[in-house]
């Protein structure tokens, strides 16, 4: 808002109209070890088109599953697993061509420790996609990644942490009203222990099924783009992020490997209108010049915003739940 210049008032408007109309959502996301949960997988497959809505079904129905997809071409889906079997019994349902043929599943360490270099560096991070559109710098949170699991806790404090009753308190929570738009000051106490813990994400996410119908300068974000590809042997995570997000020419909304593969999800801007539009042609060659020299075996899948159905989107109240009930 300082740096806008925008007058306060109108600075409020513009964002409770954002959010009352559904482009921007305020969303809790839980810290999968704090809610039991050891391994998260990613899945992209290609089912037969009169297969596809029985394959993002199947995926919904998993209670595990936070984010479930159905493009023209892909499923893609998020699940989270609370225990190395359920991990496993879905990769072989996945295996099985249950839902359609897997180009790739990524399964990732929920709990790595703090300081390593994270499985999921880019966890459906949108603020570096919206300045790309918009031809500003992000932030330096940017890119943010899955919440790493919470600094360890006090005697003092454990009562409060450990309660998952005060994490679906939460979850249930209209965080759609103006008051909570700018920040949860009417979160009780015992709640924003959850919070500053780690246990407990704020973050504001941007529905891209709707994405499509902006434009801006002659540009709109018109596809999502997925990559697929294997580290090569001289190539590692740790080099991957910096040359991929330096520069303006890449800001993934999704970045997660297992050490070996590599999925990449990113928001890709297309011309609407010539006038006072400009894309730059040399600047898609120089992603796909830096994804090659990391990566190997590519696939790249595009698929319209305008047709992308989000089956299931950001369900983690359900998670929380499920911890609450075991």
């Amino acid at each position: 808002m300082r740096t806008s210049g925008i007058p306060r008032t109108t600075y409020r408007n513009a964002k409770h109209r954002m959010y009352s109309e559904g482009l921007l959502e305020g969303l809790l996301i839980p810290n999968p070890g704090a809610i039991g949960v050891p391994c998260i997988s990613f899945l992209v497959s290609r089912p037969s088109a009169e297969k596809a809505n029985s394959a993002v079904e199947t995926l919904s129905r998993i209670p595990g599953t936070v984010e479930a997809w159905l493009g023209t071409q892909i499923v893609f889906a998020v699940v989270f697993h609370n225990t190395a079997g359920a991990r496993e019994a879905f990769q072989r349902m996945a295996a099985d061509g249950k839902v359609g043929e897997p180009r790739v599943i990524v399964s990732v360490n929920a709990n790595q420790p703090r300081g390593s270099v994270s499985q999921v560096p880019v966890y459906f991070d949108f603020e570096g996609a919206w300045s790309r559109f918009c031809g500003l710098s992000a932030s330096k949170r940017y890119p943010c990644p899955l919440p790493p699991p919470p600094q360890p806790i006090t005697r003092r404090e454990r009562p409060q942490r450990e309660n998952p009753s005060t994490m679906v308190s939460l979850f249930t929570r209209d965080l759609s009203r103006p008051s909570h738009l700018t920040s949860l000051s009417s979160v009780p106490r015992s709640q924003l222990r959850n919070l500053r813990s780690g246990m407990v994400e704020w973050r504001v996410y941007l529905d891209i099924s709707r994405l499509h119908l902006f434009e801006y300068r002659g540009l709109a974000i018109q596809d999502i783009v997925f990559v697929i590809g294997k580290l090569k042997d001289s190539s590692s995570m740790a080099e991957l992020i910096p040359d991929l997000v330096s520069g303006r020419s890449l800001r993934p909304i999704l970045l997660v490997s297992d050490g070996t593969s590599v999925l990449l999800a990113s928001l890709d801007i297309g011309l609407v209108t010539v006038k006072n539009a400009s894309l730059g042609g040399r600047q898609r060659q120089s992603v796909i010049e830096k994804m090659a020299r990391h990566l190997e075996d590519i696939e790249v899948i595009r698929e319209p915003l305008a047709l992308l159905k989000m089956r299931v989107a950001h369900r983690y109240d359900v998670l929380v739940r499920a911890a609450d009930h075991d």
